[in-house]
Formats: structure tokens, C-alpha cells, sequence
């Protein structure tokens, strides 16, 4: 693609976009109207051409989403049967994960896990962080970073008492407190994200150093991921070479298995279509595969594109964060599928009986409009699509990716490469047009073409004949009719898609949600010699905790008195399927303890409510988020309230209620060097610098058990995530920025 001259360039970069582009989806939405009822008399074929186009885009969105549904369903069998450090070790000709003969071996590598929280209960907390530890490598690999907020009250205690809690059970547990009312950003997940990772960089050696062991993985809460998760991105990133690990990405397929039970049907089947349209774009050959809401990125291309953008634009951070990286490497980022999927909860609302029912609607759509309020990524796409291609030396403020050998793996693969090419740049913004754009345009164009249009095959003949008659005196023009007839075929084309797509999500969701845990139980052997893969990695390590490590190996169940394997028994009321009875998964670690089997029959009946679900959540909130555009970007709302886990309260006499609400009082070290994250460009030869911050004493309130197994139930929260997204702050002065980042090695 020819650049322009310079100055044409520099005219070009000077040009608001961001404030036009921010309005083009609700200006055009707008705009639809009025062509949706006057189009078929007075542009005839423009409103035939655009309506069949749409038509056609869905039909194509619903064949890639059973062909990704489909993939997806295979590959996640594969993955949970897969030894991946077995496979690492065949690819690579070492003889285990240190053989240093490879530049990177597979157990030198470190996950720095950030987990955003905002007025999160203890026990949510705790069964996210309970997860993380039953991993084999937890003590060994896993960097766990508690990302606070310092608008809530206590956030400080919190995160040291969970410190103390599971300061044996990770090889780091940390935390950052992000400072309230910096200039520029909002409050939410991509800011706190932000400067979680930039402390995280800093405290491994600084923006200028290499990071190349270290990969980030962002999650919610809530998100509870299987072992082979962190086991298969370990094994794509070590294999891969040294400058494609710099511009890595890892996106997982997402499922819902946990209080969909306990929801509506229009919440639940609407993140079912969710998590196909997260996978829809993940099989292997797709050019853009974007992450959602949990995902990885390495900290070298973390670090090279200044971090997450904690403006109004970054409201939906996984997107967002995917287009800059995508960006600031002119298309060449690569992004891994990872099918072993994240375990996510559906929001709740609260009440019971009716009342309650429509606060569980009012709920998914608040996070609906959030998501649909990330249609910001239109413009922002569009606007470094521009630039990219006419004006790339013009536009300072983005950053940039330096990209060389990127095409062939470490030991020898070729992977695919993605260039910035038009047709890759058709693609993303045919994904992204479809995210924001596609939905609403069609629904509002099927709707008012069936009231205004008098087909005879149509129901609403009757009506339509009146309110044609005002509109025009001839008849609907022969362009019109047989767009609309066209379409109408390829809308009962879709159902063969969708069976095939529902089909494969069915026993997909049976597959990653209960029949791969059920047989990772009948694997004793992998249990035991997990327990004593953790034991080894302790050994040598500072252990601080209240806890005794005697528990690290005191799961019930898994060994005898001896200390032998014994054979488990899956609780699980549901049969396996006959044809995987056969295959040993390896060990997944510990399970989210909701859980919503989906049961034959009755589950067919969810897929029936698809269209007012899609009304009720992404056409509403489209036109809600859309038109709100034309006169702000910043988002003023609370987050609905996800599921929490009720424990039972210990009797006095166990260690466990000893060590509740006992005070501890924490040495933390003085003057811990910090830093707040560099502007956008920031010199590269003081980017190390430091401020020094006395952290002093602080004192921890103990407030709960210890986490022994007990019955939980779902129970809606009273509270949610108040005020965690609010205004735009532009400017406050005076603000102080603080950050408290303390190593769980107290």
C-alpha cells in the first residue's frame, strides 16, 4: 500500500478520529432507520443489495461458528489427553523440562497471573486462588498477582491476608493497589491490568530488560482454568523462537458451566452463544483470533506496547488489548488457541420469585451494555487501520513492535505468518463489524420490512398492505421482492449450521465441564506423583504460612496410610459417553465446585429462546451504547453480582476457627523500589528509574477459614462491584499515585 508524502501524513495524523469514529456506529445505526422504511421506495436497490449482505454475513457467521464448534469440541479432548511436557521434550530433543540444550526449557518458564478484583468476597477469592494451587507446577511457576483497587475500604488487609494464606502454595503471591483518580483513565479492569503488569515488569527487572521466561496471564475473579491450560501455553511458548515469543498471545475457548442452572434461560442461553462466538474465531487457520475477558500475552510484548490503554476507548480491555497488539505489529502478532477452556459464571441478580427473575435480567443487561459499550473498538480500529496504512511515521503516540524472524519456530516449524495485508485487515474488520454492527442492523431491517413490506407469503400481509399504502402507491419494486425472498431462504439455511453448532457445544460443554473431570479422577498415579512434584519444588523454599504443609499431600482420597495412590471415585450424577470411557486425561488439578450439568432433554428446549435473547441482549444494549456514543465515551454503571460460595461456619475447636480472626501483624519491607508505568513514549534510558515508598507496618485481620471441603451453593450477591467503572477523570489535581506491591515471602 503506497504512504502518502510526509506532510500529507502529518495532516492526516492531525485529523480528530477518535472523536469521529467514536460516533460512526451510533450515527449509523441512526441512519438506519429511516432507510430501513423509506430505502425500499425510494432506493430500491441499495436497501436489496444491503439487506441480502447481511443475510449472507450471518450466514456466514453461523457456518464458522459450527465449524469452530466443531474444532473446538476435538481439540479439547486432544488437549486434556495430551503430556505436554512429554511433547515439548519430543519436539525439542531434550530429555526433560530443564534440559538446557533448548534456549528456553519448558519448566524455566513463569506465569505472572493477575487477578482484578473489586469488592470480591473472601470466598470467591479463595476458591480462584484454591484452584491455581492444586496445579502441579503452582509452586514452581505460578507468580500470583492480587490486583486491588484503592477505592475499596480494606483492600490492603485483604490481599495480606490471602498472602499469608497461600504464601507456600505459589512461587510468588503478591499484590498491587491501583491508585484512585489518575489522569486519563477510568476505573475498571484494563486500568487496574495496567499498572498490575507494569509493577509485575518492574519487579523482574524493569521495562528495559528482557522478559522472555515470563508470560502474563489476565483472568477474572471468578475464571477458574484446568492445569493443561498453563501446561499447553507453557509448551507453545518454549518451542517457539525467541523473537515470535515477543509478540505472543495465548486466546482459550470460554465455557459457562458453573450457576447456569441458577439463572434465567434468556441469561443463560445468551452466554452460551457467548462462549460460540469467542470460539467461532479460534480454529488454527483463522488470521485474527481475539481473546476473551481471561487470556495470556508475553511480558515482552506487554512491555513493548506500554501495556493495557486505560482510557474510555479500553472499556472492553480484551479486545482492545488484542488490536494493539495487533497494530503494533503491522498484523505479524501471533495468537495460540488454547482449547482447554476458562470456567466462567454467569452474573446474578438478586431476590426471589418474580422480582428476583427480572433483577437476574436487569443484571445481564448491564454487562451487556458494557459489552456491547466495547463497539469503541470500531472506531479505534478504523482509525489506526488509517493511519497504519497511509500514515505510519505520523502517528507518535501508538507504540510499535520491531518484528524480524518471525516465521519459523526454534526448531524449525513454520507457522503461519499473518501479514498486514488487506485481506488480513478485510478479516479483522469483518470480525469487528460483525461484533458491534451486524445484529442489530439485520433485526432492525427484518422487523420493519415485515411490517411495511406486503409479501403474500408473509404472516403480516394485512398489516403491511396499510402501512405500504401511505408510503408509496406502487407496488414493492422486483429488486425489493427478491432480495427479500432470497433472504428469507438463507434465514432457514442457518438451521443446518445451527444444529451442527449446537450439536458440538452440547458435548463440548459435557466434555471440558464434567466427563474430562470425572476421568482425570481415575488417573491416581498422576495425582501422586503430582504431590510429589510439588513436595520437590518446595524443597529449599522459605515457607511463611500459618498452614501446615502436611496438608499439601492430605487431600482426601489420594492416598492411603501408607502414602500410596488410591483409586478415586467420580461424584459426578451423569454417565460418560462411551466412546472417551477409553481416554486418560491427565491431571487437571482441583474443580470449580458450582457446577450446571445440562440435561437431556430439557436443555434442547434452551436454543428455542435464541431470538428474544438476542433481543433482550445485544440489540437493546446495541442501540443503548450506540446512540449514547454520540455524546460520551465514558460509562457510569455497577457490575452485576456473580455467584458466591457459602461455607459453613468451623466450630471452635477445629485449627481452623483458632487461626480465624486471629491478628497477625506482617513485617513488610521498606523502601520497596516502585514505579508508576511510563507515559506512552518514555525514554528508554531512565525507564528503570524508581520512587521509593515507605510501606511500613501494617496490621492483617484474619477474617476466614482455612478452605476445607464443605457442600456450597450458589448465593447471590447484595453488593456486586459498586462503582468500579465511573466517570471519565480528566484531570485531578493533586492526586497522589500510590501502589503497594509486597512478596507474598513475608
Amino acid at each position: 500500500m503506497p504512504k502518502l508524502p510526509p506532510g500529507a501524513q502529518e495532516v492526516l495524523a492531525r485529523v480528530p478520529w477518535k472523536p469521529i469514529f467514536q460516533r460512526l456506529p451510533g450515527t449509523w445505526l441512526l441512519l438506519l432507520l429511516p432507510f430501513a422504511i423509506f430505502g425500499p421506495v425510494y432506493l430500491p436497490a441499495s436497501f436489496g443489495i444491503y439487506y441480502f449482505i447481511l443475510h449472507f454475513l450471518f450466514l456466514l457467521n453461523n457456518c464458522r461458528s459450527a465449524y469452530g464448534m466443531y474444532v473446538c469440541y476435538n481439540n479439547a479432548k486432544m488437549y486434556s489427553v495430551t503430556d505436554w511436557l512429554q511433547k515439548y521434550c519430543d519436539d525439542t530433543g531434550t530429555v526433560d523440562g530443564n534440559d538446557t540444550r533448548h534456549d528456553l526449557p519448558y519448566e524455566h518458564v513463569v506465569h505472572v497471573i493477575i487477578l482484578p478484583n473489586y469488592k470480591e468476597e473472601m470466598d470467591t477469592l479463595c476458591e480462584t486462588l484454591d484452584v491455581l494451587a492444586s496445579h502441579t507446577r503452582a509452586v514452581s511457576q505460578y507468580k500470583v498477582c492480587l490486583a486491588m483497587e484503592e477505592t475499596e475500604q480494606g483492600c490492603e488487609e485483604k490481599a495480606q491476608t490471602l498472602m499469608r494464606m497461600y504464601a507456600e502454595s505459589f512461587y510468588e503471591i503478591t499484590y498491587t493497589v491501583h491508585p484512585a483518580g489518575r489522569p486519563g483513565e477510568i476505573r475498571g479492569k484494563s486500568s487496574n491490568v495496567s499498572w498490575s503488569a507494569s509493577q509485575m515488569a518492574l519487579r523482574s527487572g524493569g521495562y528495559g530488560a528482557r522478559h522472555e521466561h515470563e508470560v502474563l496471564t489476565v483472568m477474572d475473579a471468578d475464571t477458574c482454568f484446568a492445569e493443561d491450560y498453563f501446561s499447553a501455553v507453557t509448551y507453545h511458548y518454549a518451542v517457539a523462537s525467541p523473537e515470535q515469543r515477543k509478540i505472543m498471545m495465548f486466546a482459550p475457548a470460554t465455557v459457562f458451566d458453573r450457576n447456569s442452572k441458577n439463572v434465567p434461560v434468556f441469561v443463560r442461553v445468551t452466554d452460551m452463544f457467548w462462549s460460540i462466538g469467542v470460539i467461532s474465531n479460534l480454529y488454527p487457520s483463522s488470521a485474527v483470533k481475539i481473546p476473551c475477558s481471561a487470556y495470556s500475552v508475553s511480558m515482552d510484548l506487554a512491555v513493548s506496547v506500554n501495556f493495557w490503554d486505560a482510557g474510555p476507548e479500553a472499556i472492553g480491555e480484551d479486545m482492545h488489548m488484542y488490536l494493539k497488539c495487533f497494530f503494533a505489529t503491522e498484523g505479524h502478532v501471533i495468537v495460540k488457541s488454547i482449547f482447554s477452556p476458562a470456567s466462567q459464571c454467569n452474573v446474578e441478580g438478586t431476590g426471589v420469585g418474580l422480582k428476583g427473575y427480572i433483577n437476574y435480567l436487569q443484571a445481564r443487561y448491564t454487562q451487556a451494555k458494557r459489552h456491547l459499550w466495547g463497539s469503541l473498538d470500531t472506531g479505534y480500529a478504523i482509525r489506526r487501520t488509517i493511519l497504519g496504512l497511509f500514515a505510519p511515521n505520523a502517528d507518535t503516540t501508538e507504540p510499535t513492535v520491531a518484528l524480524r524472524n518471525t516465521s519459523v519456530t526454534k526448531s524449525g516449524k513454520e507457522e503461519r505468518k499473518t501479514n498486514y495485508r488487506l485481506r488480513v485487515l478485510a478479516e479483522l474488520m469483518h470480525r469487528i463489524l460483525e461484533s458491534h454492527i451486524l445484529m442489530g442492523h439485520l433485526f432492525t431491517l427484518i422487523i420493519t420490512s415485515t411490517l411495511i413490506l406486503p409479501l403474500r407469503s408473509s404472516f403480516s400481509y394485512a398489516l403491511a398492505t396499510y402501512f405500504w399504502g401511505i408510503l408509496s402507491d406502487e407496488p414493492v419494486h422486483p429488486y425489493v421482492e427478491f432480495a427479500l425472498n432470497v433472504s428469507f431462504w438463507v434465514r432457514m439455511s442457518i438451521i443446518v449450521p445451527n444444529v451442527i453448532m449446537i450439536w458440538y457445544y452440547e458435548k463440548y460443554h459435557q466434555w471440558v465441564g464434567f466427563e474430562r473431570w470425572a476421568l482425570a479422577e481415575k488417573q491416581p498415579t498422576q495425582t501422586y506423583n503430582r504431590l510429589q512434584h510439588q513436595h520437590k519444588a518446595l524443597d529449599g523454599k522459605r515457607v511463611d504460612s500459618a498452614k501446615s504443609l502436611s496438608e499439601v499431600a492430605n487431600i482426601s482420597g489420594t492416598t492411603t496410610s501408607s502414602g500410596q495412590p488410591q483409586e478415586l471415585r467420580s461424584s459426578d450424577a451423569f454417565i460418560i459417553s462411551p466412546a472417551h470411557a477409553h481416554l486418560k486425561v491427565h491431571y487437571l488439578g482441583k474443580r470449580a465446585q458450582l457446577s450446571s450439568p445440562r440435561e437431556y432433554p430439557r436443555n434442547l428446549l434452551d436454543w428455542f429462546t435464541i431470538p428474544v435473547a438476542g433481543f433482550l441482549f445485544y440489540v437493546m444494549p446495541q442501540f443503548h451504547a450506540q446512540v449514547s456514543h454520540l455524546f460520551t465515551d465514558s460509562l457510569d454503571y455497577k457490575v452485576a453480582a456473580k455467584p458466591q460460595l457459602s461455607r459453613p461456619v468451623l466450630p471452635t475447636s477445629s485449627p481452623a476457627a483458632a487461626y480465624h480472626d486471629q491478628e497477625v501483624s506482617i513485617a513488610l519491607p521498606r523502601d520497596l523500589p516502585l514505579a508508576s508505568p511510563p507515559p506512552p513514549a518514555y525514554d528508554a534510558a531512565v525507564s528503570g528509574q524508581a520512587f521509593n515508598l515507605n510501606l511500613g507496618m501494617h496490621k492483617a485481620r484474619i477474617g476466614m477459614g482455612l478452605g476445607y471441603e464443605s457442600d456450597v451453593r450458589s448465593v447471590a450477591s447484595s453488593k456486586g462491584d459498586e462503582g468500579y467503572f465511573e466517570e471519565f477523570v480528566e484531570e485531578v489535581p493533586g492526586s497522589v499515585e500510590r501502589v503497594g506491591l509486597i512478596t507474598g515471602r513475608v
